[in-house]
């Protein structure tokens, strides 16, 4: 062999990779992961890079009021949701993602400035806000929120949004609140005029149905949609039976379900510029004094979202038979 041969033989030994190391046999064992590690499977092309799997987390459960439909009384409800869970000894955060008009923010505000006018402490939730209107933004604000807060209120805008649609993928418990009118229920579903009868889906109905699909999203509890009729009258009209009668036709279709919300009443109209509640009263008498069936009200309201805390529902428990308020 000649000279050349034998450095070409050791070049290429010299190049070649070290051999790999003896692994153990058997292999040491690998500890289980948690059931809510996050597990990132690549999105459907025509779907956006933050639907992953999965969005529920082992704390914090988002309620977000969601409505194409402005007009309806989102805002409010939320805001009532907000200072009732409060009330009710819960950990709470607001997030406002309509920052065009941020209703939400704008009443707890008000609130803290009620606090400074009248010298008094008010329950209230913990308020996150956004620099701009990200949905990676919104997703890594209510993961840090569901660490430290029992629930998480989210006010959505009355339009499509991305970050619209983000905040409602998130969601434990959606609330679309809806007023006794059909053109309220036209988001939702449509009704055959003549015949009464269940024709199709509307528009913010389909957009629910594909963010809860289960080939989206993996969620550790299902998806809870609660359609919510606000403004009601203590007597039904004609109009408002025939409301509820058609939203109990969309809802199997949908997949709602149908709750009370709050009532046509002047003093919530007077208490949200000032960020007060029914409940704020006990604290500032001299602004008026609350009715009990209204306070029962909110409560009621509250119930019937059905939320996962047993601390919770004791706290708004239905009043006795005895009559006695409850705050």
């Amino acid at each position: 062999m000649g000279l050349f041969d034998r450095f070409k033989r050791r070049k290429a030994r010299d190049a070649a990779p070290p051999p790999a190391p003896v692994q153990p046999w058997p292999p040491p064992p690998v500890a289980p992961m948690p059931a809510y590690q996050n597990f990132e499977i690549p999105p459907e092309p025509d779907q956006p890079a933050w639907m992953k799997y999965p969005v529920s987390a082992p704390k914090g459960h988002i309620i977000v009021f969601a409505n194409e439909k402005g007009g309806v009384g989102k805002s409010t409800s939320a805001f009532h949701t907000c200072i009732a869970l409060c009330n009710a000894g819960e950990r709470v955060a607001a997030l406002d993602v309509d920052l065009r008009q941020l209703t939400l923010h704008r009443a707890l505000w008000a609130r803290q400035e009620s606090e400074r006018e009248y010298g008094v402490k008010l329950p209230g939730p913990e308020q996150i806000m956004l620099a701009q209107q990200n949905e990676n933004e919104l997703a890594e604000k209510l993961r840090m929120a569901r660490i430290h807060n029992s629930f998480i209120v989210i006010d959505v805008g009355g339009h499509d949004s991305p970050i619209a649609r983000k905040a409602i993928f998130m969601a434990d418990t959606i609330v679309t609140p809806v007023n006794d009118s059909f053109i309220d229920l036209d988001m939702l579903g449509h009704i055959d005029p003549r015949t009464g009868d269940f024709k199709t889906l509307g528009n913010f109905a389909r957009l629910v149905e594909h963010l809860k699909d289960p080939g989206i999203a993996l969620r550790s509890t299902p998806l809870d949609w609660v359609v919510m009729q606000n403004r009601s009258r203590s007597l039904a009209t004609n109009n408002e039976r025939k409301v509820r009668d058609a939203l109990d036709k969309i809802a199997p279709a949908a997949g709602f379900r149908i709750v009370p919300g709050l009532s046509e009443r002047v003093t919530y109209r007077e208490l949200f510029p000032l960020g007060l509640t029914l409940f704020d009263l006990d604290t500032l008498p001299d602004l008026g004094k609350a009715q009990p069936n209204a306070r029962e009200e909110i409560w009621a309201m509250l119930r019937a979202l059905n939320l996962p805390s047993a601390a919770l529902k004791r706290a708004i428990a239905p009043p006795t038979d005895d009559g006695s308020d409850f705050a």
